[in-house]
C-alpha cells in the first residue's frame, strides 16, 4: 500500500484521505491511520462492495467497511460522504454508517474546531445516490448524474477553511471559488497506470464517468482538489502499477 503525502498552502490540520475502500481488509490501512496520526479523517465515497440491491449493497453485510469507519472514529473526527457504490443504501443502512461514530455528510456540512482553526466540512452526495432516491432508476448512464449542488452556496458561505468531500473529481465544475479543499477517489488511478514519456507523468487508462485515458485520477488539481487513488478493487480486472493509496493532506510546516 503507498502512502501519498501532499503539501498544500493554508491547510490547517493534518488530515487523510482514504476512498474506495470497497469492504477491503481495513487492517493495512489502520496500521498506516495511526502511524501518521491525522487530526482528521475523510473517508469520501464507497464503502461497499455491491452496487445492486441483491449483491452486497447492505451496510451490515460490509464487515470491513464498519470496522474501518469504527477504529477511525476512534482515533480523530471521521467525516463520511456517499459515493455511487452507496446508491442503493437504505435510510436504515445510513444509520448503520452513524451508529459506527462518524459523521454522515448527505448533501450537508458540519463546522467545528480543530487545531486552533475552524473548519467547515462537507459532502456532497453522488449523484447516482440521489438518483436512485428519487426515481428508483437503476440503469448505469454514460456519466455521472448530476449532484445536489443547491446547498454548496451556504457550505461556500459559512466562515472557516472549507473541506468538501466529494467522491467524484469529475464534480470540480460545481465546487464554488471558496471551497479550500475538495477530496474525491472514484476514478480507481485508472486501474492500470502507465508512464506517459511526453508529458513526463503517470497516467491512468480507464476510468468510471471518464472513459480512456481519463485526466481525473490521482494527484493534486487546480491546487486544492486532490484525488485519491483509492484502497479497494471492485473492478474484475487487476491494478496495474497502481497499488491501493492512503492520501495525507498537510499544511506547510513552520
Amino acid at each position: 500500500m503507498t502512502e501519498t503525502h501532499y503539501t498544500l498552502p493554508g491547510c490547517p490540520v493534518p488530515i487523510a484521505l482514504l476512498t474506495d475502500a470497497h469492504d477491503a481488509d481495513p487492517a493495512p490501512v489502520l496500521a498506516s491511520v495511526r502511524a501518521n496520526a491525522p487530526a482528521l479523517i475523510a473517508v469520501a465515497g464507497d464503502l461497499i462492495r455491491g452496487r445492486k440491491p441483491t449483491l452486497g449493497a447492505r451496510m451490515a453485510e460490509s464487515r470491513n467497511a464498519l470496522a474501518l469507519l469504527t477504529a477511525c472514529a476512534r482515533l480523530a473526527p471521521t467525516f463520511v460522504s456517499l459515493g455511487n457504490h452507496e446508491a442503493y443504501l437504505s435510510r436504515d443502512d445510513l444509520d448503520v454508517i452513524r451508529a459506527t461514530g462518524a459523521a454522515l455528510l448527505d448533501n450537508s456540512w458540519t463546522a467545528l474546531d480543530l487545531g486552533g482553526a475552524r473548519l467547515v466540512v462537507g459532502g456532497l452526495t453522488s449523484g447516482y445516490y440521489t438518483a436512485y432516491q428519487r426515481t428508483g432508476a437503476t440503469e448505469k448512464t454514460v456519466h455521472s448524474p448530476a449532484p445536489e449542488t443547491g446547498w454548496l452556496d451556504g457550505f461556500a458561505a459559512e466562515p472557516g477553511y472549507h473541506v468538501l468531500l466529494m467522491h467524484h473529481p469529475e464534480y470540480i465544475r460545481f465546487l464554488p471559488p471558496a471551497v479550500e479543499l475538495a477530496l474525491s477517489g472514484h476514478a480507481h488511478g485508472g486501474q492500470w497506470r502507465f508512464y506517459d514519456l511526453l508529458q513526463r507523468q503517470w497516467r491512468g487508462v480507464y476510468a468510471p464517468d471518464q472513459g480512456l485515458f481519463p485526466r481525473l485520477t490521482g494527484g493534486v488539481v487546480d491546487g486544492r482538489l486532490v484525488i485519491s487513488r483509492g484502497i479497494g478493487n471492485p473492478a474484475g480486472v487487476p491494478r496495474l502499477f497502481n497499488g491501493p493509496e492512503v492520501v495525507y493532506i498537510a499544511g506547510p510546516r513552520t
